[in-house]
C-alpha cells in the first residue's frame, strides 16, 4: 500500500542530503515516489495515504554483499589451529571442535531436513540488524527467492532475469577466461571469493586466475592476500573498459581477524580507486549480520588504520558503495533513497543526538532497529510501527529484551508458509534427532521421483562451501550416529558472543564489545 514516513531522512544520494524532518513516500509499487522536505506539497496520489511520524532516522535498507545463509544457524566456531594461512587450511581442522562435526553436517543435515525454516531463521536474523539485500544463497532443488529479504544471488531485477552470478568456490581457470569473463558485458554481476589468506600464501595465485574477469561487474570478496600493485591493476582494468566504473572489494574485517589474525589492505584498495563494501560473512566466523560488521570496520579504522575514512565512508560501505556495485546489474534501485529507487528501508532510532546520523547508524545495535521495510512492505520492527505500516500477519518475538514483531509468513506465498513458532519447532526437531530428520528428508526426496528443478520438488538446500573430511559417512551420505545440532546461533551479539570473541584473544576484536554496553 502507498505510505509516508517523516523523519530525519538519510538519502546517501549523491549530494548526500540530510532532510530534517523529511518524508519518504512509498508506492504500492514498492518504489520510492517521492522523497522530498517534509514542509514540501506530496506527489499525486499520496493526499490520502496514511503517514507515519517515525520521529527516528529513516535510511537506506543495509546491503550485505558477503554472506553464506546456509550455515548461519550455526553459532561461532572456535577452531583449534587458528590462525590459518589461506583458505585451503581450516577446512580440513579435525582437531576438537572439528570443522566437520562442529559446521559441515549440522548444516548438511539442517539444509535438507528443515529448509524452509532455516532460511527464514537466517533472514530474521539479518531483518533484526536493518538488513534489506543480502548475499549468499544455497543452492537448491529448486529456485527459492528471498522470503523476507531479496537476496541478490536469486534476485531479479530490473527486468525478471537473474543477472548476477556467484562463487564460492574457485572455479577453473578456463571457466573463468570463456565463460564468466565474457559474460561480464556491463550488464551483469559476478561475486567471487579470491586470495581469502594471508598476504605472500599462496591463494594469491586466485588473483592472477581471475585477470580476464578484472572488468565492470566484478566483485571480489576477501582479497587479504592482495597488495597495493593488485589492487592499481584492478582498477586501471576497469577503468579500461569504463573510465567512470569502479572495481568493488568486499571487506568483511571480524572473520579475517577470526581465521587469519589480519584483513584486507582496505586502505589501498580505497587509494587506488576501488570502491569498498562490507559483508559479514558466515556466522561460524562473523558477525550476526552488516549492522554489527559495520561496528569491527569502525574499530579496525579507528583502532588500525589510523582513522583513513570517514564515518559516511564506513556508513557507505553497507548503503551507497553496494547499491552502486549492484547498478551494473539491477540499476540504481538499492542503497540510495530517490525517485524511483527500491522502497528497502530502516528505520532507527536516533538514540545519540548530540551525534551526526552517521554516527548514530555506526553505532546502533538491534536494540535500536525499529522499522524493516522491503519492497515496501514491513517485514520487522515495533509494534506500534508496523500496525502504522500495514503489517497484518506477524508473530512476536523479544530482541535484546525488547518487544518486537516479524512478518514470517506471507499469505500470497504458496512456498512458504511457516510462522516465526513453526520456524522454532522445526529447527528444535531436527535438532532432537537429526537421524531421524536426515533419513526424513532423504525419504522425501528418493520418492519425489520427478526432476529436482520442478517448482512441486521436495525443497532441499545445498551449502556453497568446503564440506572438508566428512569421514566414512561421506560416500554413504549417512549422518554420524553421534551427530550434534547446536541451537541456532542466537539474533542478537550477546554475552555468549563476546566471550567466545574474549576466549580468540584477537585484539583488533576485543573492541566490538564496547558498542553493546
Amino acid at each position: 500500500m502507498a505510505l509516508v514516513l517523516r523523519g530525519t531522512v538519510v538519502t546517501f544520494d549523491s549530494d548526500h542530503r540530510i532532510l530534517d524532518p523529511g518524508a519518504v513516500y512509498v508506492g504500492d509499487d514498492g518504489r520510492l515516489a517521492a522523497v522530498r522536505s517534509a514542509g514540501q506539497d506530496p506527489p499525486a496520489g499520496f493526499s490520502g495515504a496514511p503517514r507515519i511520524d517515525t520521529g527516528a532516522l529513516i535510511l537506506p535498507g543495509l546491503i550485505d554483499l558477503h554472506n553464506h545463509l546456509a550455515y548461519n544457524t550455526i553459532p561461532l566456531w572456535e577452531a583449534a589451529g587458528v590462525p590459518y594461512l589461506h583458505h585451503d587450511r581450516w577446512v580440513g581442522e579435525d582437531q576438537p571442535p572439528g570443522y566437520s562435526a562442529s559446521v559441515t553436517w549440522p548444516a548438511k543435515v539442517l539444509l535438507q531436513a528443515a529448509p524452509e525454516a532455516l532460511i527464514k531463521y537466517v533472514e530474521v536474523k539479518a531483518l533484526i540488524g536493518g538488513t534489506t539485500a543480502i548475499q549468499g544463497a544455497p543452492r537448491s532443488t529448486r529456485p527459492v527467492d528471498g522470503w523476507l529479504l531479496r537476496v541478490i544471488d536469486n534476485e531479479k531485477l530490473p527486468a525478471g532475469t537473474d543477472m548476477v552470478m556467484t562463487a564460492a568456490l574457485q572455479l577453473d581457470p578456463g571457466v573463468l577466461r570463456d565463460d564468466r569473463a565474457a559474460k561480464l558485458d556491463g550488464t551483469r554481476l559476478l561475486i567471487y571469493h579470491v586470495a581469502e589468506g594471508r598476504p605472500g600464501s599462496i591463494v594469491h595465485r586466485e588473483f592472477d586466475e581471475l585477470e580476464p574477469c578484472l572488468k565492470p561487474g566484478l566483485v571480489g570478496v576477501h582479497g587479504t592476500a592482495l597488495t597495493a600493485p593488485d589492487f592499481h591493476k584492478w582498477q586501471q582494468a576497469v577503468a579500461a573498459v569504463d573510465a567512470a566504473e569502479k572495481g568493488t572489494l568486499v571487506w568483511s574485517p571480524f572473520s579475517n581477524y577470526w581465521l587469519y589474525h589480519a584483513t584486507t589492505d582496505v586502505v589501498a584498495a580505497h587509494g587506488k580507486g576501488l570502491r569498498i563494501a562490507l559483508g559479514s560473512d558466515w556466522s561460524p566466523s562473523g558477525t550476526k549480520h552488516v549492522l554489527g560488521e559495520l561496528k569491527v570496520a569502525d574499530a579496525v579504522n579507528r583502532h588500525v588504520l589510523g582513522g583513513s575514512f570517514s564515518d559516511r565512508d564506513l556508513c557507505d560501505m553497507v548503503t551507497a558503495n553496494p547499491g552502486d556495485a549492484l547498478a551494473t546489474a539491477w540499476g540504481p534501485q538499492v542503497g540510495r533513497l530517490k525517485r524511483g529507487s527500491a522502497a528497502d528501508l530502516l528505520v532507527l532510532e536516533r538514540h545519540d543526538p548530540a551525534r551526526d546520523a552517521y554516527r548514530n547508524l555506526i553505532n546502533a545495535t538491534e536494540r535500536h532497529v525499529r522499522l524493516v521495510l522491503v519492497r515496501g512492505r514491513p517485514f520487522y520492527g515495533t509494534s506500534a510501527l508496523m500496525a502504522a505500516a500495514g503489517a497484518g500477519d506477524t508473530d512476536p518475538l523479544t530482541v535484546a529484551g525488547l518487544k518486537r514483531r516479524v512478518a514470517v509468513r506471507q499469505p500470497d506465498r504458496a512456498d512458504a508458509r511457516l510462522d516465526w513458532p513453526g520456524v522454532r519447532r522445526a529447527l528444535r526437531t531436527v535438532r532432537d534427532d537429526p537421524v531421524a530428520a536426515w533419513h526424513d528428508s532423504q525419504d522425501a526426496l528418493a520418492s519425489w521421483g520427478g526432476p529436482l528443478d520442478d517448482p512441486d520438488a521436495p525443497l532441499a538446500l545445498f551449502g556453497d562451501m568446503p564440506e572438508g573430511d566428512l569421514g566414512a559417512f561421506a560416500a554413504a551420505e549417512e549422518v554420524p550416529p553421534d551427530l550434534v545440532v547446536p541451537r541456532p546461533d542466537t539474533l542478537t551479539h550477546d554475552a555468549a558472543y563476546f566471550a567466545a570473541v574474549a576466549r580468540s584473544g584477537v585484539p583488533q576484536l576485543q573492541h566490538l564489545a564496547g558498542y553493546y554496553t
